[in-house]
């Protein structure tokens, strides 16, 4: 049988085919390898977006920028213009309550750790918009038995395609959150006005009652004088000069009880501000004493309490985080699609695959969370009518403690009249000769001791008032913007 080729010319074919295949391996080889730096280069540059850099908590420096802090640097003086307050001298020589409050949103450190929790659920929102990263796997294995190649390489991919009701559910409830940490903030900054007026009455009620046993004082040192040279002329006897001289040695003593409650309740009073007493002397503080103001009615305070209080506020928006949980467990119901294409070369041969899968809801479909998530609802709703019913029934107690101290206090003060309406017969007396000096000073004790007590009990109505105050969670005799103060200390780096 006649060969189709000589014997020289086969053997060049096959030596061509061999160096042919040898190429086409080698060009296999390298797309493995082309494939396989693409992978590793897309998993390493999404993984590098940030690095870590230390942050220590350096004792000395943080002591020092809490000794530091002073109430006359520039930066406080715009914080104050830019809220419309601008003091006449600067710096401020005369520390009112509203100074005083402005100084506190300013520096206070309670109320930059509240601002600071308004970043996390900034981050909680962008987790909530994100959606589940892809997966790329890269299948490699080595056969001892092999076509054209020992090797099989290939990526495969894992997509996960959420229900974009899933997100939507997610990002209400972090919304929901975030605006719960606001009214938190706005609930720190009147806790601090709060702590501060009261720190701010009980200093002026200690320095007015020094004023008027010091008035008292130089009152009875003039009746012991009268009563002394009496006494030298036998019209009067020894026992009533000596009371007298014990009622002296004990204003002394309150007198210097008293120094000790001005000293003590002034640092509270700065404390409260966020700042060291040594920035502050007591005589630039100022009092407005016309405080007390018209008697207000009940039902107008529940109004405004049920609207404005905090804590109110904050449960519903937490009711309405609860509410988006529940969406989210009811669109578990419905699975998400999860697609992995892929490619693949086994032994020569090209593969390229699309896989799908979802859950299969065969032994439950998300029951246990739904009703789960529709107790805690159910729940939240049996809290919020407990908060409102023992609110409303503080707020009865305090409102009754209110009035019957204000009946008090206007009793006192007709009380205090009648003193001065006598006290003014007694001085034309004098004058007339129909009264002697001691007669007119035992008169002004008694009006002094008729202020003391009115203005005692002034201090008990204002208290009590605070004690409304903090229920209704809003001031009543002052205005401040605590959606201003927000807006400003957003401002500050």
């Amino acid at each position: 049988m006649r060969e189709f080729f000589p014997s020289n010319k086969r053997a060049m074919l096959n030596n061509n085919y061999k160096t042919n295949n040898s190429d086409f391996r080698f060009q296999r080889t390298s797309l493995v390898r082309l494939w396989f730096a693409v992978a590793i280069t897309i998993i390493l540059c999404s993984c590098v977006k940030h690095q870590y850099k230390a942050a220590p908590i350096q004792i000395e420096q943080t002591f020092q920028k809490v000794l530091s802090a002073d109430p006359h640097t520039e930066s406080f003086r715009q914080f104050l213009q830019a809220n419309n307050h601008v003091s006449n001298e600067w710096p401020i020589k005369k520390w009112d309550l509203n100074a005083l409050i402005h100084a506190a949103v300013y520096f206070n450190p309670a109320i930059k750790v509240a601002q600071s929790e308004l970043a996390i659920y900034d981050a909680k929102e962008v987790i909530a918009g994100q959606g589940p990263n892809p997966s790329i796997g890269i299948p490699l294995e080595h056969h001892s038995e092999t076509g054209d190649s020992p090797w099989l390489i290939g990526i495969v991919g894992d997509f996960l395609f959420e229900r974009q009701a899933k997100r939507d559910a997610r990002l209400k409830q972090v919304d929901a959150d975030k605006q719960a940490a606001k009214i938190k903030l706005e609930r720190h900054i009147w806790t601090v006005y709060y702590e501060l007026h009261r720190s701010y009455i009980a200093y002026f009620n200690a320095v007015k009652q020094k004023e008027f046993l010091q008035t008292q004082y130089h009152l009875l040192q003039e009746n012991l004088g009268l009563l002394e040279r009496r006494l030298e002329l036998g019209q009067v006897s020894q026992f009533e000069v000596s009371s007298i001289r014990l009622e002296l040695q004990h204003i002394q003593l309150r007198i210097s009880d008293q120094d000790y409650a001005i000293n003590n309740a002034f640092h509270k009073l700065i404390a409260n501000t966020g700042l060291q007493a040594d920035k502050f002397e007591q005589r630039q503080l100022v009092f407005d004493e016309h405080l007390l103001s018209k008697e207000y009615d009940g039902k107008y305070l529940q109004e405004k309490m049920l609207n404005k209080r905090f804590d109110i506020r904050i449960k519903l928006k937490e009711y309405q985080s609860q509410e988006a949980a529940l969406k989210l467990e009811i669109e578990k119901q419905y699975p998400d699609l999860n697609l992995s294409p892929g490619f693949i070369f086994d032994q020569g041969d090209r593969i390229w695959a699309l896989g799908a899968a979802w859950v299969l809801p065969l032994f439950h479909n998300n029951e246990g969370q739904i009703l789960e998530a529709l107790a805690r609802r159910e729940h939240m709703q049996a809290e919020f009518i407990q908060l409102q019913t023992s609110i409303l029934n503080e707020f009865n107690r305090k409102y009754q403690n209110y009035t019957d101290k204000l009946s008090s206090y206007n009793k006192t003060k007709e009380l205090v009249s009648k003193l001065k309406a006598r006290a003014a017969q007694i001085d034309k007396q004098f004058e007339l000769g129909y009264a002697d000096s001691l007669s007119v000073i035992r008169s002004k004790l008694e009006i002094e001791k008729a202020n003391e007590a009115m203005f005692a009990i002034n201090v008990d109505v204002l208290r009590i008032l605070e004690e409304i105050e903090g229920l209704m969670q809003q001031p009543l005799r002052h205005e401040i913007d605590i959606s201003m103060f927000i807006e400003l200390l957003s401002k500050i780096k």
